[in-house]
């Protein structure tokens, strides 16, 4: 128990450190976030959270975690997305130049750990659904589906970060489930390592002046982390569990990123082009503040990801649980798609509402 229990509070502790540290270096050299259109915050916020997380893994992995070719190829992909998200918070990169970088570290990764997706499980009842060497091309594209997934659903405060500790979570109670007591340190500390930016993020505490955000650094570096995971956890002859179960796991990201860009390339526009047409914005548009919006989603991520360990645990068939994830998935696209709708039918009732207030 105390194994496991000091790395985190150690990590708690480095995060706070390496807040303090790199926060003002951040203001002076203009690593902050400003307002725009999209963006509605208030004054300028750095963008430090995402550094801040990695190097207080960074430290507590070197001290506490077994340094294997792995685990330090890890270390190597998750500085290189580090940097790439700092650069692209800092210049705001082409789209094609972020993928293109995203792809070169896939491509790094697969080669340090030595496993890439190859095996999708028993989808149809027919037996294993192998994919050979095509495994390696899937692979790279399920890297960078998870850095930008977990990138694009970062729009309200502590969302990214509430939604990954979550799937981390998940995933180490998937490890511990299947007996792999020696992976579970991993998702731990990651978890470890958002608490105190989900402290300074949301302003708890009655200090909202030491606000700080992830940036693409953080996103992107979560994104990585959840993929490296799951790959450990589902590929090879002793995985932990299997790869249907992953999309409930991160089943929000996924899906909003899905959703979205679907309906982007449906209006002829880049799938990668930043709206304001994702999950948390429709259910701000209806008037919940972004702490509710942020309770409902994470609560929403909680239970899916119940659903995907409950269906693992009792050993339901991957046939059912796909098809049970892809009926989700079709409700969710439909009503994202009409929600302009609903938010409209809502403000006609508020607006008539108020109007026969005035009245009276």
């Amino acid at each position: 128990m105390l194994d496991t229990l000091l790395p985190l509070i150690f990590t708690v502790f480095a995060t706070l450190l390496s807040i303090m540290v790199i926060k003002p270096i951040a203001v002076k050299v203009g690593l902050v976030d400003k307002p725009n259109e999209r963006k509605k915050h208030v004054g300028s916020i750095p963008l430090i959270g995402g550094v801040a997380i990695f190097f207080s893994v960074l430290m507590s992995v070197s001290l506490f975690y077994p340094l294997g070719q792995s685990i330090s190829y890890y270390l190597i992909c998750a500085a290189s997305i580090v940097v790439l998200g700092m650069f692209d918070d800092y210049r705001d990169l082409s789209v094609g130049l972020r993928l293109m970088a995203q792809a070169l570290i896939a491509i790094v990764m697969i080669s340090g750990i030595g496993l890439y997706i190859s095996d999708l499980g028993n989808l149809f009842q027919f037996g294993n659904i192998s994919i050979d060497v095509f495994g390696i091309p899937f692979t790279i594209l399920a890297v960078i589906a998870a850095i930008n997934a977990f990138n694009m659903i970062d729009g309200i405060d502590g969302l990214a970060g509430s939604l990954s500790s979550v799937t981390f979570v998940s995933i180490a109670i998937l490890f511990f489930i299947s007996g792999h007591n020696s992976m579970i340190l991993l998702p731990l500390i990651l978890v470890a390592a958002l608490l105190p930016y989900l402290a300074f993020n949301l302003g708890l505490g009655g200090k909202p002046h030491r606000k700080i955000f992830m940036g693409d650094a953080g996103s992107m570096f979560i994104g990585l982390s959840v993929i490296w995971l799951l790959i450990i956890g589902t590929q090879g002859e002793n995985h932990s569990f299997q790869p249907v179960t992953v999309l409930w796991i991160i089943a929000v990201p996924i899906m909003d990123m899905a959703a979205i860009m679907f309906r982007r390339i449906r209006k002829g526009r880049s799938p990668f082009q930043a709206d304001r047409d994702h999950l948390h914005h429709i259910f701000l548009k209806l008037g919940l503040t972004s702490k509710q919006a942020l309770l409902l989603i994470t609560t929403m991520s909680m239970m899916l990801s119940a659903i995907g360990i409950t269906f693992h645990v009792l050993g339901v068939s991957e046939w059912f649980s796909l098809l049970c994830f892809m009926i989700c998935f079709i409700a969710y696209a439909y009503a994202l798609q009409h929600s302009w709708k609903f938010v409209r039918a809502v403000k006609r009732i508020a607006l008539k509402a108020k109007r026969q207030t005035k009245g009276v």
